[in-house]
């Protein structure tokens, strides 16, 4: 018999008189979530990572990248709390020329500071209107990388949380066997001195 720390090990997988159909499920519970955890989150995390880049890199689709002007000056200085700034950019007014050779204008960001016709490049959809810009490959690789980690940590969770839920009705079956041979064992004392 093995045994670690005055405990036995595989005890689940031996014979034992004293051994429920429970004990037995329990282990295969423990091996079928041993097998899950080793098989279904990386084969998750690979497939969500390549979904997750190819649809960020799909962004590009349909857009086309167009030198823009500056129709005013930009702000030099970034506001803390307009929401509007990223990195050491802020929104402005541009123009462009639309692929049918007429004018427009709309908003994008620029860099801050940038003077009154200052070139800044814009992306367009089909429709000629600002998009923003899509990711470059690097990007849409992180991007996949983290979509993938967290594809990969929600199967784990979910694995984990399976066998968890399994072990508590197991649990519960088990207090249940426990209160009723407690009540079949007092009922026979009780017939015993009456």
């Amino acid at each position: 018999m093995l045994k670690r720390n005055g405990r036995v090990l595989w005890w689940r997988w031996r014979h034992n008189p004293l051994k429920r159909r429970s004990d037995v499920a329990e282990a295969w519970i423990g091996v079928a979530a041993a097998a899950v955890l080793l098989l279904v989150p990386p084969v998750v995390s690979v497939a969500a990572t390549a979904v997750a880049e190819r649809s960020a890199l799909d962004q590009a689709r349909g857009l086309h990248r167009v030198t823009a002007h500056l129709v005013e000056d930009a702000p030099a200085t970034l506001s803390r709390f307009s929401g509007a700034a990223t990195d050491n950019h802020v929104q402005a007014t541009v123009r462009w020329t639309t692929s049918s050779g007429s004018p427009k204008s709309g908003t994008a960001l620029v860099a801050a500071g940038s003077r009154t016709s200052a070139p800044t490049t814009v992306w367009l959809d089909d429709a000629d209107r600002i998009q923003p810009a899509p990711p470059t490959a690097v990007q849409a690789r992180s991007q996949g990388a983290a979509v993938g980690a967290a594809a990969g940590a929600g199967a784990c969770v979910l694995a984990l949380g399976g066998c968890w839920v399994a072990r508590v009705r197991l649990d519960r079956h088990r207090w249940a066997q426990w209160d009723r041979a407690w009540d079949e064992f007092d009922t026979h004392r009780g017939h015993r001195h009456a």
